[in-house]
């Protein structure tokens, strides 16, 4: 009956890989946002798990929202946890960033047509799917996982970003450490099971010394919080870092810390809060929305 002989599960004889040795696994459909990002990183690929490392404060989840609205306009199906927000809210921030509104801390920049049609804009017909994980319920790790599992597999999500590791893992009882290691080797696992990419922030622990993160201390791998395996298991880490010289600014450098894809680590390019927008841009792109913005409010006075 043509049986095969026996072969236990993970043995993979070299002579099947015929097939998949040419595909090209530099190529990568997405891009980052940031184009010196982009090109240490070399895009956005599945079955990697990239984490985002910064201090308190320093604008993580604006970062994240970036990617993420990025990753959506480019055709990326995405699953967002964030625990330490509503739904509506995390909605009510993608749909500043679509309109380049910071509607979220003044809701008078918007009407309720605008800001309806940037929601339209986001999930209309033809959208890629965008779906949300209510943080009000069970935050255990394998709920967690539960969820992740079916927005992939059920819902067809390629991307899933998860704000933060830190709160997962307080809210489970046990040892911190254990249970970031318990964590980590789930989300490995999971990403390279189901062909997703998963973007994790995670906080650090306090640098030695007087000066903090917020206050310019560089981000290091060791900083990770409670263990050392969200470094070890990822494929890509992202420092977040404040200017030295001027760390009230709203001036953020990036740094890798981790590339498993190229090896390449260090800066990777300055970015810019616009406080009115709520956008965290590149320098020259900034720029660019500043001027456009000092064009309008001059044409709008001279209309008026």
């Amino acid at each position: 009956h043509q049986a095969k002989s026996y072969r236990p599960d993970g043995i993979v004889a070299a002579t099947d890989l015929r097939d998949v040795i040419c595909v090209d696994e530099a190529a990568s459909s997405v891009s980052y946002p940031y184009s010196m990002l982009n090109d240490i990183l070399k895009g956005i690929r599945k079955q990697e798990m990239v984490t985002i490392l910064a201090g308190s404060g320093v604008g993580k989840s604006t970062f994240v929202r970036e990617i993420t609205h990025h990753m959506h306009t480019n055709g990326y199906r995405l699953g967002m946890l964030m625990l330490e927000e509503s739904t509506k809210r995390t909605m009510l921030q993608l749909v500043g960033v679509e309109l380049n509104k910071n509607i979220t801390i003044d809701r008078t920049q918007a009407t309720d047509e605008e800001v309806l049609a940037g929601f339209d804009a986001l999930t209309g017909e033809g959208k890629p799917l965008l779906h949300l994980y209510d943080g009000f319920g069970s935050n255990d790790i394998d709920h967690i996982c539960s969820r992740i599992r079916y927005m992939v597999s059920a819902l067809g999500c390629d991307a899933i970003v998860l704000d933060h590791i830190s709160i997962l893992v307080s809210a489970s009882e046990g040892d911190e450490r254990r249970m970031i290691d318990y964590a980590c080797t789930k989300f490995r696992t999971l990403v390279q099971e189901l062909d997703f990419t998963l973007f994790m922030v995670s906080h650090l622990r306090r640098p030695d010394g007087d000066r903090g993160h917020e206050a310019g201390a560089a981000v290091r791998l060791s900083q990770t919080r409670g263990s050392h395996s969200i470094a070890q298991l990822s494929d890509a880490c992202i420092a977040l870092e404040v200017d030295a010289d001027d760390p009230d600014s709203d001036i953020r450098h990036l740094r890798i810390l981790k590339n498993r894809f190229t090896g390449q680590t260090g800066e990777a390019g300055t970015l810019v809060y616009n406080r009115e927008t709520g956008r965290l841009l590149e320098e020259s792109l900034s720029h660019l929305l500043d001027q456009k913005g000092d064009d309008n409010n001059n044409d709008s006075k001279e209309n008026f």
